[in-house]
């Protein structure tokens, strides 16, 4: 796959997203996040799901970690992406991994890369909770502009009994149509507090 062209209709995306997602409070995002996690728990793919992949969330994303805790809680295994090399791994957590994480430049928190952990392709996945920028309902995602997830996604569906994909949203972030590109993967649905 050669590299990524940036898409000039995705940047202006990513920016207009960014501005709504900074016009919300602390309060509103806690309260999207806590529609969306009961929506979560009680979707037909995660009750199904035994190995689920997610994100570790920032302060501009739909919160993870209580989806992380009810995983761990009801004994599956939470995985989550380690960026290292142009290449994305799904790690498993371990019991205290949370706390012991690093920050990439990106602020997002990762497993360094001393610490051995489970990589999720060893057995495969159930679910992936993908984060992006911007869905649409019937399964458009604009991601951070990376292609790590497209990447990701791709080789999984290219096996069989490849995971479910839905992503969770702050509202502000579905919209009616998304540009596409032919390395993108369309996901199985979106998650957000008004649908």
């Amino acid at each position: 796959m050669s590299p990524r062209t940036p898409n000039p209709a995705k940047a202006l995306i990513r920016e207009k997203i960014a501005a709504r997602i900074a016009t919300l409070s602390a309060e509103e995002k806690n309260r999207q996040s806590s529609i969306v996690y009961n929506k979560v728990i009680n979707h037909p793919h995660y009750k199904s799901a035994n190995r689920i992949a997610l994100f570790m969330s920032t302060d501009q994303e739909i919160n993870t970690a209580p989806m992380i805790a009810h995983i761990k809680a009801r004994g599956g295994a939470a995985f989550v992406p380690q960026y290292a090399g142009g290449i994305m791994r799904m790690l498993r957590l371990e019991a205290g991994d949370e706390d012991n994480m690093p920050l990439t430049r990106h602020g997002i928190a990762q497993h360094s890369k001393d610490q051995k952990r489970e990589d999720a392709l060893n057995d495969g996945l159930d679910l992936i909770i993908a984060p992006g920028v911007a869905f649409t309902k019937n399964g458009g995602r604009v991601g951070h502009g990376g292609g790590y997830y497209d990447k990701y996604i791709a080789h999984l569906r290219s096996k069989p009994n490849a995971p479910k994909v839905i992503a969770v949203a702050f509202n502000c972030q579905v919209l009616d149509e998304v540009p596409m590109d032919e390395f993108d993967q369309n996901i199985d649905g979106v998650i957000y507090a008004d649908e």
